[in-house]
C-alpha cells in the first residue's frame, strides 16, 4: 500500500471498520513511515477527544415523572399571576387621563373669568378719574407724578 491509500484508510481503522489482514497492512505501513504514522497519531487524539463516553439512558419512568413535572411547573407558573397589570393599568392610565383632562379644563377656565373681572376693575377705576372735577383731576395727576416720578 502506498501513502495515499494508507492515509484514506486510517479513519476506517480507527473506527475498526476494516478486517485483519487489512488491518496489518496498515500497521506495517504506519510502522515504516513517519508521516503516515504522525496522522494516525493526530487523527487518534482527535477522535479520542470527540468521542462522548458512553452515557446512561434514563428508564422509563423517569421519563414518566419528568413529563408530569415539567406538566405541573407549566401549570403552577400559569396560576401565578401576583397582580393583573392586564386590567389595573390600562385602569389607572385612564383615570388619570380624565383627571389631567378635568384640571386643564377648570384650571383654565378660571382664568378666564379672573381676566374678565380684572378688564373690568381697570376700566372703571379710569372712570373715576374721569368722574372727578377738574382741580380734583389736577390734584390727583399732581399726586402721582410725585409718586412715582418724583416731580
Amino acid at each position: 500500500m502506498n501513502c495515499l491509500d494508507v492515509q484514506e484508510r486510517i479513519v476506517d481503522l480507527l473506527l475498526g471498520e476494516v478486517d485483519p489482514q487489512e488491518k496489518a497492512i496498515i500497521l506495517d505501513h504506519l510502522a515504516r513511515c513517519p508521516l503516515c504514522a504522525e496522522d494516525y497519531q493526530f487523527l487518534s487524539e482527535c477522535i479520542s477527544v470527540c468521542s462522548c463516553p458512553d452515557i446512561e439512558e434514563a428508564d422509563e419512568t423517569y421519563w414518566e415523572n419528568f413529563l408530569i413535572s415539567v406538566h405541573e411547573r407549566i401549570v403552577s407558573a400559569k396560576t401565578k399571576s401576583p397582580f393583573p397589570y392586564r386590567i389595573v393599568i390600562p385602569i389607572a392610565a385612564s383615570a388619570i387621563g380624565i383627571l389631567g383632562v378635568l384640571y386643564f379644563l377648570f384650571k383654565f377656565g378660571n382664568k378666564e373669568v379672573a381676566r374678565r373681572v380684572d378688564t373690568e376693575t381697570q376700566n372703571d377705576l379710569y372712570q373715576e378719574v374721569y368722574e372727578l372735577t377738574p382741580e380734583e383731576q389736577k390734584e390727583f395727576i399732581k399726586m402721582v407724578n410725585e409718586k412715582y416720578f418724583g416731580e
